[in-house]
Formats: C-alpha cells, structure tokens, sequence
C-alpha cells in the first residue's frame, strides 16, 4: 500500500499503480472548477497516471492558466479525431491563437464547408455528452513507434527518433485513435462543454473559454490583420523548410545553423526597411512613431533598429523609451492586494511623458531620464535630446498604442507599431509552441543577465504580467498601422543553453513557478542547442542573451 498526503493534509491509503483520478472525484466539492490535472510530488501529471510510490497530493483546477490549456488540448483532439471519422482526406493543422480560439488550417484540397464544420461540432458536443473516456497509455519508445505509425508524420517521427531508447512514452487514444500530445488530457470529453466551431480563413477556429471562467463563451472577435501576420510567419518558414523543432534540429544537426541565423535575420532586417520606406514617404507629416508590445517582444531592439533604417533614408530618428519614465518605485500604484502594479498606465509619470513630447516636437532641448532597475529609480544621466525639421520621434513602451498617451497629436503625425513575437515553431502539425511560453523564455534570460532576478522571481511574476497585457496592450492591437513580428525561428535553440540551468534552479518549494519551469524544462528537451557566436550583435536576440551594440538603451 502507498500512503498519499492530501491537499487537505489528510493522509490516504491506496493500492500501488494507482492514479490521481478517483481521489480527484471524491475532492472536487471542495473546488470552484474541474479538476483536470493532477500535482504529485511537486510534478504535474495527467489524472489517468499511474504511481507506484507514497507522496503528496494536489490538483490543478480548469480555472487556471495550465487547466485551460489541459482543456484546450482535449477540444483540439476531439476535433482532430472527429475531422478524421467524418472527413477523412482532410489535413488539419494547428496554427495560432486569436483571443480564446485558435485556428486550424485545412491543407487538403478537400476544403471545409460551413455544413462539414456544424456536423463536426455536433458529433464533438455527442462526444461531450456521452462521456466519452480518453485514455493514457503508457508505451517503451519502441511500442511507442510502432503504436505510431498509423498516424505519425515525419515531424512526430523525428521527435520521437529523438528520445533516449529508455524513454516512457505517453499515447493517448479517443474513439480508439490514438494522439500524441505534449501534457495532460481530461480524462473524458464531457470536462469540455463550452466551445463552438467557426469556419475562419482556410480552415476552422475552435472558440473556447477564457482563462478564469471556463463556464462563460466569449463571443468571437476576429483580428484579420493579426492572423495575417501569423500566417505570414507560417508560410515563410515552411517556404525555407523549417517550420517546425524537428526541422531546426536536421538543420543543426546538418551544420547549417549559421545559415538559418542569416537568413531569419536578414527577413527582419528587410521587414524593417520596408517599415522606414513607408515612414520616409510620409516624412513632411509624420513625427511620432509609437511602439508597443507585450512583454519581451524586443521593443527596444526594434525601435533602435528602425531608427538606424530610418537614418538609411534620410531621417533623424530620436529613439525614446517609455520604461525610462517609470514613477519612482515608491511612487508606483498598489494592487489590491499592496503588491506593485507595475503594467498599468498610471505606473508611468504621464505628466513627465507629456511634457518632454511636447517639447520636442516643438524643437526643444529636453534632459533626458533614465529608470534604474536594480535601485528603483530614475536617474538623470546627461543625455539630452531635441529635433530638427528631419527628426521623428521613436518612442517605445507597452501603452504605446494607448490613445490616452497622445491624444492631442492628430493622427496624420502618427503612425502606431505593434510588435510581437508570434513564433511560426511547432512540435508537429497538433503540438505547437505558445507564443507566451517564447516570450517567457526570452524574459527568464534577460532578467537573469540584467535586472538580477533569478527565474522562480520571473515565473512568479509572470501572471502578474500577462495580465497587465490582457489590460493594457491586447485591446489596443487593432489600431496598430503596422504589425512587426520579431520572432527568429533559431531562437529557442539559443535560448535553451541559458534558460535551463536557471529553470533547473527553480526550487520545487515555490508551486506555481516549479511547475512552470518543468514544463518548459520538458518543452526544451526535444531541441538541439547552437552556438550563439553566428547571431549578429544588432539582433533583437541580443537583447535578452547579452552582448547587443544597443546595450546603452536595453
């Protein structure tokens, strides 16, 4: 018998090979939403596992960031199986997020109709209805292949010929198809009743709960312009045949590293050209150029690198940053609960901010500031800065589509930048790379190498983050004039050799990040390091590893 330590810090008796399902069952009553993954011994595991050791007990409930992706990840096979019984010479790939729904593309030449989608959504909400299990098989490597092969693609199969011969592989299987997945599942389809299939593009949208309501359906809300970008992203990388983390390895492994560093480069050393020619054509007008994005997008890299496009043509670009207007730290607005709420707009000395605009724009010299992150305040280091008649001012921060920041500058001397890394790398065409989850790399290292945070202080304030982005930034990326993707498709191969010692560090005392770094630990495993000597020192990369030629402004 093993002896289990329960979430109420009771003890419990179960038989060895036992899993976390029945004891989920017997404590859902005394949770808000579905329990759909289990904590053993600080891991995150999927309910149906089975344990063969005494431990302690927890659960991660749907009503979470990590819950929803479980059930995100349990609609997206119920698509795929059902797509598969009632269609079956479609070819679904998973591509991005929009919101809460993320699209699917049909790359076959059979092409789904508004009727085939709807018969889809009723078989998936039968499913749903009738409890239908998914189940977890445990498999060697080689069972694992062999179980494979009716479904496997050359992707999956090259991840898979990757792990080590004494790998444990977990198959899933749902109206006996079987799934490879990267985490856990629900263990049956009636954990996923809120959802609605769209037709969108070229292929379908499954539409799904936000996080931290997984009772309520958020109507759709389309966002052409961003999707464009992803699909652009997408294309491109397939085009030049490395679209997804098996692909990158061959490469790697083939010694053309330095050649995919060269060429995701200079695709955003032309994307930046061609950004400043539409800037230049509009030069007797336009004076603000406002630059905005999430957290780790490589903002400031950007604005220097437009900048230096910007002079190409003829230009003076006077680059600001709006972190450099940060209200002193002692001067920054509490949450609720008295932490610093550092994402709003009221963080940032709006007055200060306006004032220097307004005098540059009118030709002013203006002392500038600069915010110290270690010590919390802003400095005044002797820089100043003013305009001429071929200036344009470059200000980058994440409120820099916020029309509040610069509401009495008319439109036509404006133009607003939405930068993003909305990363085309996918595992396969089912297992696809979040986009947070890059972005979150890049932070982990950068906050290591310069604002001497350790990881388990950025995953612990990461949820902080995303949802001052959920506040702040997303609501303002469709009045962007232009979208700039700063994604390089090498990265997380970079990335890797700095992030997993300090991911490894993250002490299993700390929940919430300990299972965030595992999960990231286990997303970097399938990815072969390169040598970062190749990546040149202008990169948006550079901003987070170390050695940029911007490192006076990052």
């Amino acid at each position: 018998m093993l002896t289990w330590k329960l979430p109420n810090g009771q003890l419990r008796q179960v038989e060895e090979g036992s899993n976390l399902l029945s004891v989920a069952r017997s404590l859902q009553s005394n949770y808000a939403s579905p329990l759909v993954e289990g904590i053993f011994n600080g891991e995150a595991v999927d309910l149906q596992k089975n344990i063969y050791q005494d431990g302690t007990v927890d659960f991660i409930e749907v009503n979470t960031e990590e819950g929803m992706r479980v059930y995100m990840r349990t609609l997206l096979f119920m698509l795929l199986t059902t797509a598969k019984k009632l269609f079956p010479k479609l070819e679904l790939e998973v591509r991005n997020t929009l919101g809460s729904a993320l699209y699917c593309i049909d790359n076959s030449s059979y092409k789904l109709t508004k009727e085939d989608i709807q018969a889809i959504e009723n078989a998936m909400r039968e499913m749903a209805a009738n409890k239908d299990p998914i189940t977890l098989q445990r498999l060697s490597k080689a069972e694992a292949v062999k179980e494979a092969s009716t479904f496997c693609t050359p992707d999956r199969e090259s991840l898979l010929a990757e792990l080590p011969e004494n790998t444990v592989v977990t198959l899933y299987k749902l109206q006996e198809n079987p799934g490879y997945f990267f985490g856990a599942m629900c263990p049956d389809c009636s954990y996923v009743p809120n959802f609605a299939l769209l037709p969108y593009a070229d292929g379908v949208i499954i539409n799904y709960p936000d996080t931290g309501d997984w009772t309520y359906l958020p109507p759709f809300e389309d966002k052409p312009r961003l999707n464009a970008a992803y699909q652009e992203a997408e294309e491109w990388s397939a085009m030049i045949q490395c679209n997804t983390i098996g692909k990158l390895n061959k490469i790697i492994k083939l010694g053309y590293a330095d050649r995919i560093i060269r060429i995701a480069e200079a695709l955003h050393e032309k994307k930046l050209a061609g950004i400043a020619d539409m800037i230049a054509e509009r030069k007797d007008e336009l004076k603000l150029i406002l630059i905005a994005g999430p957290s780790s997008s490589g903002k400031t890299s950007t604005a220097q690198r437009l900048s230096v496009q910007l002079a190409v043509n003829g230009l003076r670009p006077v680059p600001i940053s709006m972190d450099d207007y940060y209200k002193n730290r002692v001067d920054t607005p509490r949450k609720p609960d008295g932490s610093y709420d550092f994402e709003c707009l009221e963080a940032i000395d709006l007055e200060l901010f306006n004032e220097h605009l307004q005098k540059l724009l009118a030709g002013e010299k203006v002392k500038m500031p600069k915010y110290n992150f270690r010590t919390g305040c802003r400095e005044y280091r002797g820089n100043e800065l003013h305009m001429t008649e071929k200036s344009v001012l470059v200000v980058e921060g994440i409120h820099g589509l916020n029309e509040k920041l610069t509401a009495s500058i008319p439109a036509a001397k404006k133009m607003k930048l939405y930068v993003s890394a909305l990363t085309p790398m996918s595992f396969d065409e089912y297992n696809r790379i979040h986009t947070t989850d890059a972005r979150l790399l890049r932070r982990i290292v950068r906050d290591s190498q310069f604002r001497s945070h350790d990881a388990e202080a950025t995953l612990n304030l990461w949820s902080d983050v995303r949802e001052g982005e959920e506040k702040y930034i997303f609501p303002f990326q469709t009045s962007a004039d232009v979208i700039f993707n700063t994604t390089l498709i090498y990265e997380l191969a970079v990335l890797k050799k700095y992030a997993v010692p300090l991911l490894q560090a993250v002490s299993c005392n700390s929940k919430k990040a300990y299972l965030t770094a595992q999960r990231l630990l286990n997303m970097l495993y399938y990815v072969k390091e390169i040598d970062d000597t190749a990546i040149p020192n202008n990169s948006i990369l550079r901003e987070f590893i170390g050695d940029s030629v911007f490192k006076d402004v990052l």
